[in-house]
């Protein structure tokens, strides 16, 4: 199998396990009766997890110099990762795993589009075209259909 089709297959892997991560998130919420701690314990187990996976791969740590030659501001991925579990906690028990995940992907969409055509983030300028924009004129009507029926 190519590196592309292998990345293009991880991508939708990803993409299909964000409802699953959800759904079990809200669940964990209502259990717990906390969002907060609903968040908290996905963090942790996630930290945990990925702990012991680094641990048994034994993949190499990086140099001290590494950790401060990456820009300040890409460590704040973390906490736009809690308030996004937290939301999603908060939000999907109120209107169902379906329409929280397109109003996702609308929201992933939009701000995709926003780092390429600026190249914010240090990522490369890839312009709007009349292609880009209806594909998402499509995704966003797609987007409405999902939520209204």
């Amino acid at each position: 199998m190519n590196k592309q089709l292998l990345f293009l297959l991880l991508s939708l892997l990803a993409g299909m396990m964000i409802p699953f991560q959800s759904a079990m998130n809200a669940q964990l919420g209502r259990a717990l009766q906390s969002p907060y701690y609903s968040a908290l314990c996905v963090f942790v187990i996630a930290a945990l997890g990925l702990s012991l996976y680094v641990m048994a791969a034994r993949f190499p740590v990086p140099a001290a110099v590494q950790f401060t030659a990456a820009p300040k501001w890409s460590y704040l991925g973390g906490i736009l990762g809690g308030i996004y579990i937290l939301l999603i906690v908060i939000c999907a028990p109120k209107l169902g795993i379906g329409n929280v995940t397109v109003l996702v992907l609308l929201g992933q969409i939009i701000s995709a589009v926003l780092i390429d055509q600026f190249g914010l983030l240090n990522f490369p300028v890839h312009t709007l075209n009349w292609q880009r924009i209806a594909g998402l004129v499509l995704l966003v009507a797609g987007v409405y259909l999902v939520k209204k029926y």
